[in-house]
């Protein structure tokens, strides 16, 4: 009789995925309700909120289909791996939403975000500089997608890591 051995990878994948329904289904909430544009750091935390939820999760659900049996490199794989799949989840989303959902999203996001964050940090900067930052925000923005990827990746081992040292089981 053969028993069934849970890969790392069926598990990042899986919880990858969760995260990712979980925040598009979120930003999707905030775009209907016009909080898009808030400037609010609440849904990157919320964000960040879910991300380590998802990642513990997917370590202690990995551990009970591995009969309880768990080490830390085994936790540090599966929740870098969850990281990056719900990363990717991530840029996609961002992709999408960028380019279909909201074409002028990254010029919305300068004038009503940026800007009014500039004015209130640097209130002596002229109308031409803060245009010429919102310019060099458009310019850059694909800047952001590897930067998220980056990120997550780190989060995910860190918060992994240390869920590991906290439920290995040998």
């Amino acid at each position: 009789m053969k028993t069934n051995i849970p890969t790392i990878r069926s598990f990042a994948y899986k919880y990858g995925a969760i995260y990712g329904g979980i925040t598009i289904a979120f930003s999707l909430m905030l775009h209907i309700m016009e909080l898009t544009y808030s400037g609010s750091k609440i849904p990157e935390f919320i964000n960040y909120a879910i991300l380590f939820a998802t990642i513990v999760f997917a370590i202690y659900s990995f551990r009970s289909a591995n009969g309880r049996l768990l080490s830390v490199g085994q936790a540090v794989k599966l929740g870098t791996g969850t990281a990056l799949i719900a990363g990717v989840f991530t840029v996609l989303y961002l992709l999408l939403f960028s380019n279909v959902i909201e074409p002028d999203f990254v010029e919305r996001l300068g004038k009503e975000v940026t800007a009014k964050q500039l004015i209130e940090k640097m209130p002596n900067l002229t109308q031409d500089q803060i245009q010429q930052q919102i310019d060099l925000q458009t310019k850059f923005f694909w800047v952001s997608y590897p930067f998220i990827l980056i990120v997550f990746i780190i989060f995910g081992l860190v918060i992994s890591w240390i869920t590991g040292l906290i439920a290995r089981r040998q």
